[in-house]
């Protein structure tokens, strides 16, 4: 968790810095309607916290059946409600115009938290237990019993830029309008901390810990804009129209898609021991892949004042690489890192706050 806090504190911090001088010299901006997340110009702060759903891989360490014949048991199973706690903050401001389209930088970023544990038995006639840096032995019964658990950080820190229209558009669309265009500068990463100890007979027989953390680096494109309900036959009037649900109680919807390609830098230790004898080892990988990552963004907002709003915002993310260890076999295939596809979701409650003078928010007759 220390590796991921400090990464994300410096690009943050970076950041701030990059958007430290545009954003001071908002007090004096643009008047009129704007396209970022609450606010109709100026500069616009962010703050929000809720669940991050993250379903990755399995983890099998155990083997069922004897050494040089046996089939792994799924020690710890990645499932996408595995779920926790989640945060993010971000600062927007507006940059002035490039040709006819107006611009605006953003500085944003999250971390969330996941834990899953499981436990397992092995009651075939002989088990088997990797060292992953050295081989195999194999159990008996009475049943192995193997307690395993999953710390896992996800984090990230972007620079955004929006390229959107010279003149916003307040009418609410039929279905979809498009806004703005975006291109980004983005750093992730998971961390997973991993410990299975097990029991043969209710006596402690082997430990194993294993950190298994992943950076991303990358850049990413995308288009972003305003959606309506209105073209479902029947419920979408009832939903969004004149005098609909959504128009009497005052919401909007937004939605962007984020696409980009990632180097993926993945280092893995792993340090394992028997109980009942002096024995124990570590294991040390790297591997280094191109990842791409996808995403789609959905707001809900509730304006609540001139200068604030409400927001209920949920990224689904997919992600093409991400780590999963295959482990000595004992029969010439060593430990070896490879890699998965995963599916994350984050949805978060945002306090979204425009800085600057009141008439920067002050949206005119439609």
């Amino acid at each position: 968790m220390r590796r991921s806090l400090s990464l994300l504190a410096a690009a943050m911090f970076g950041g701030a810095v990059a958007f430290a001088a545009p954003v001071a010299a908002q007090e004096d901006g643009v008047a009129g309607p704007d396209f970022t997340t609450a606010t109709y110009g100026g500069t616009t702060l962010w703050v929000g916290g809720g669940v991050q759903f993250l379903s990755l891989p399995d983890v099998r360490f155990i083997g069922k059946g004897p050494p040089g014949d046996f089939r792994r048991q799924k020690n710890l199973e990645g499932d996408f409600w595995d779920l926790g706690g989640a945060g993010g903050g971000g600062i927007e401001t507006a940059l002035g115009y490039w040709g006819d389209m107006r611009v605006s930088g953003a500085v944003k970023g999250f971390f969330a938290n996941v834990e899953t544990d499981d436990r397992t038995n092995c009651r075939t006639a002989t088990c088997t237990i990797v060292d992953p840096a050295f081989g195999e032995d194999g159990f008996g019964p009475p049943v192995l019993t193997t307690k395993a658990d999953r710390d896992a950080d996800y984090w990230g820190g972007q620079i955004e830029f929006k390229f959107a229209r010279a003149e916003p558009v307040h009418v609410k669309p039929d279905f979809y309008r498009n806004d703005y265009f975006i291109a980004g500068a983005d750093i992730r990463g998971i961390d997973q901390d991993i410990r299975l100890r097990g029991h043969l007979g209710g006596a402690p027989i082997y430990t194993y810990k294993e950190t298994l953390d992943t950076t991303y680096y990358g850049g990413y494109i995308g288009i972003g804009g305003e959606y309506s309900f209105g073209f479902i036959p029947f419920i979408g009037p009832a939903l969004k129209n004149v005098g609909g649900v959504y128009d009497r109680l005052g919401l909007r919807t937004f939605i962007s898609a984020r696409a980009g390609l990632y180097s993926a830098e993945t280092d893995y230790d792993g340090r394992f021991a028997f109980q009942f004898i002096p024995y124990n080892s570590r294991i040390s990988q790297s591997d280094d892949e191109l990842a791409f990552i996808g995403s789609i963004s959905l707001e809900t907002r509730k304006q609540l004042g001139t200068r604030s709003s409400l927001s209920l915002w949920t990224d689904y993310e997919f992600i093409s690489s991400v780590p999963e260890m295959r482990y000595n076999n004992g029969a010439g295939r060593p430990t070896r890192i490879e890699d998965d596809s995963v599916f994350a979701s984050r949805t978060m409650i945002r306090l979204n706050i425009g800085l600057g003078p009141t008439q920067l928010y002050e949206e005119p007759l439609r």
